[in-house]
């Protein structure tokens, strides 16, 4: 029964490809271009190269949580209030108790990778801060994947080009998640970009070398938000442990940004237009480690004392991805089995009432068989 689970994914996302909304990314600059967020105080919290919303929700480095109340578009400025201390998974765990992976033994052990916006550059390394269909973000892409399959992890690395960079964008690279996730049936879905804003946000060393940091975006605008959400804080608290101040933040905004088609699905910010390209590189290389950590339990090797320490499993995993497919199940069958009956004609009602009711019936007995195990 567990070989059903791909059919139904594949035919629940054909289904939400091309009838769900994209909503993200609707503010587009030609030029490199941020909001700044402040505080009541007027003290400067965060500043993000995307538009943001009344109700976006920001996670600092430090671990708390503030929520935008006011937007002021014509300034590109927002306020936000804090909301509370986010408790991210007790890091004395990640090593030495029962905390984590989210995938059982035999979860497949491949990530996939994609470029939204692959014109995307680094100004001081590529000469430009876009070149169509070959921006700098793709060496960045790339540089992960190699890094992957070098800890024993297929990555899929689609440099497929979504251009131009504008509110289409997110529509067209659609298209490329879906193609992952239908072929490949990944772990973990990672959407890689970089942001533009000015790049004393994003600089910082790590282990004596001059890195960027790495932000995290969130779409809350899709039922895979509670999943997604909780995946990203795994991510933080791994990389907290193993690399502090390699996650800049978490941004939570408005929007799905294509993560509703797979529950570990994440939107990252690999530093901003004016930043070497090289320090992207090496963010992406750590950053490798953390993703085979947070996911599948990788050994951990310390270099000073040549010892190992295996990141213990859990074989099951209650992050809301059942919710988010669930939720898929019901849009399918209620808005399918809605346009089903509306288009036809009286005489063709009985059969197809009766034809709808055998499949629905299939798919519950599958559904609970699948959440037995």
């Amino acid at each position: 029964m567990r070989k059903l689970v791909p059919l139904f994914l594949i035919m629940v996302l054909l289904l939400t490809t091309f009838t769900y909304s994209v909503n993200a990314d609707d503010w587009y600059q030609s030029q490199p271009n941020h909001f700044t967020v402040y505080l009541p105080n007027g003290t400067v919290l965060f500043k993000i190269g995307r538009r943001v919303y009344v109700d976006d929700e920001y996670v600092s480095q430090d671990n708390k949580k503030y929520r935008i109340t006011k937007v002021d578009l014509s300034n590109k400025t927002a306020i936000a209030e804090f909301v509370e201390d986010i408790q991210l998974p007790d890091d004395s765990n990640i090593y030495f108790n029962s905390y984590i992976p989210i995938l059982a033994q035999n979860e497949n052990r491949t990530i996939g990778i994609y470029c939204t916006h692959t014109d995307e550059s680094y100004l001081p390394s590529d000469g430009a801060a876009s070149i169509r269909a070959n921006g700098g973000i793709l060496d960045v892409a790339r540089r992960f994947g190699e890094e992957l399959k070098n800890r024993g992890i297929k990555a899929v690395v689609d440099t497929t080009p979504h251009d131009p960079h504008d509110a289409g964008a997110y529509r067209r690279s659609r298209q490329t998640a879906f193609k992952i996730i239908k072929d490949h049936s990944p772990a973990a879905l990672f959407d890689i970009h970089r942001d533009s804003v000015p790049k004393e946000e994003y600089i910082t060393r790590l282990k004596g070398k001059e890195i960027t940091r790495i932000r995290i975006v969130v779409g809350r605008s899709n039922q895979n938000r509670e999943a997604n959400e909780s995946f990203a804080y795994r991510i933080k608290a791994v990389a907290d442990k193993r690399y502090p101040g390699l996650i800049k933040d978490i941004f939570i905004g408005k929007g799905n940004y294509n993560q509703e088609l797979h529950p570990r699905s994440l939107l990252l910010e690999f530093g901003t237009y004016d930043h070497m390209k090289e320090r992207a590189l090496k963010a992406a290389s750590l950053f490798a480690e953390v993703v085979d950590i947070a996911l599948f339990g990788a050994t951990v090797q310390h270099k000073e004392t040549r010892r190992e320490e295996k990141v213990p499993r859990l074989e099951k995993e209650n992050t809301g991805a059942g919710k988010g497919i669930l939720f898929l199940f019901l849009f399918v069958i209620f808005g399918g089995g809605a346009f089903f009956f509306l288009s036809s004609g009286k005489e063709e009602v009985s059969a197809k009432f009766q034809a709808v009711k055998n499949l629905v019936l299939a798919i519950k007995k599958s559904i609970e068989t699948i959440f037995r195990k």
